[in-house]
């Protein structure tokens, strides 16, 4: 079984947060703290432990706010870097965050003090409160991250402020008004860097959940201004949803038609029952009369504790379809993650082509 992620912030996370708090201040209680921080902690998820280790940590820094963020901001400096994120990014979450629950009243200190420590891992979502309660000086704050030399940083001015992001906290006004946000993106568009650039795609695909119209207004603009490979990977990534819904004009920018010929289509399921742990193969065979520029997906309609079915849409082939029969096929496992429950019962699987519904089957995890 794959490690959770809840399991990252672990007691090795733990023991490194008080080894990087005692070389600030020597006088750290670092062995209470890792003792505290530890009662409980196996038993609770991710965010859970998040929320955890910050009450804990506020025992053992200066209820002055202003102190507390000197020792803050010096993290960085005793925070040596791994060469996977994964593996040390969890152990900074709790140090981010620490400023979202007890900096609110000092924005301006809380936003520098940010900008600082996001590197470690990043500060997407401590930034979301600052939103709420101070917009104006927050997203001035946002405007000049996306200019920053730091990739970390203008990451942040994008991420920071998407509309739906994941395990963040909503915010309203951007949801309703994505205007602020399309103005932060038109700064990033041609960034050099794709941890950067992926960020830019991400946020323009959650604004086209609600407002698709004006993407693909957005994207006709970056595409008349001979845009970079970069930019144009970005507005690939971008319009995803879009093509996976099969939107018109979305799947007309990419080269893609709605009127799509594929004959003899069949969509099958390898077992008609599956287990936890265990693995299907979805198999889709079809036949072109012509060459065809093509993406193709499928759908988990995932059943849910209250009955209803979410959907999951996952990439399976893009491209230049030449004349002819084609067999695609595609293994899926039934694993536990920390980002999808699964329930027992029937799952359905279906195949789109070009954002159209061209099979359905199912299988039963018992």
């Amino acid at each position: 079984m794959s490690t959770l992620l809840k399991d990252r912030l672990n007691a090795a996370a733990i023991a490194r947060l008080a080894r990087v708090f005692m070389a600030i201040e020597p006088d750290f209680a670092a062995a209470t703290f890792s003792q505290q921080a530890q009662v409980g902690l196996a038993e609770l998820e991710l965010k859970e432990r998040v929320r955890h280790v910050i009450a804990v940590l506020a025992q053992h820094l200066s209820t002055d706010f202003a102190k507390a963020a000197m020792v803050l901001q010096q993290v960085p400096e005793q925070w040596s870097v791994d060469s996977e994120q994964g593996d040390y990014g969890f152990a900074a979450w709790p140090i981010i965050d620490y400023v979202a629950v007890y900096g609110l009243a000092h924005p301006e200190l809380s936003l520098q003090t940010l900008k600082i420590l996001t590197p470690l891992f990043t500060a997407e979502f401590a930034i979301r409160p600052f939103l709420h309660q101070h917009f104006d000086l927050t997203y001035r704050y946002l405007q000049h991250w996306a200019q920053d030399d730091s990739a970390h940083v203008r990451r942040l001015a994008s991420e920071g402020c998407r509309p739906r992001l994941p395990w963040g906290q909503r915010v309203p006004y951007l949801m309703s008004n994505p205007e602020p946000v399309i103005a932060l993106l038109q700064w990033l568009k041609d960034d050099e860097s794709e941890y950067v650039r992926r960020s830019v795609a991400n946020s323009l695909n959650d604004i086209s959940k609600d407002y698709p119209e004006r993407v693909v207004s957005l994207v006709q603009q970056w595409l008349a201004d001979q845009p970079t490979a970069q930019r144009q990977w970005i507005i690939k990534h971008a319009t995803r949803g879009l093509v996976k819904s099969g939107h018109a004009d979305a799947l007309a920018l990419l080269g893609y038609s709605q009127s799509i010929a594929l004959a003899n289509t069949q969509f099958t399921i390898n077992q008609s029952q599956v287990t936890m742990d265990d693995s299907i193969q979805l198999q889709f065979a079809f036949s072109l009369s012509e060459a065809q520029r093509l993406v193709i997906d499928y759908a988990l309609h995932l059943p849910r504790a209250n009955g209803k079915k979410s959907l999951k849409v996952f990439k399976w082939k893009t491209g230049m379809f030449a004349a002819g029969s084609h067999q695609l096929s595609q293994d899926y496992a039934f694993k536990y993650l920390t980002t999808r429950r699964y329930y027992l019962g029937k799952h359905d699987f279906e195949v789109m082509v070009n954002g159209q519904s061209l099979g359905k089957t199912s299988v039963q995890l018992i």
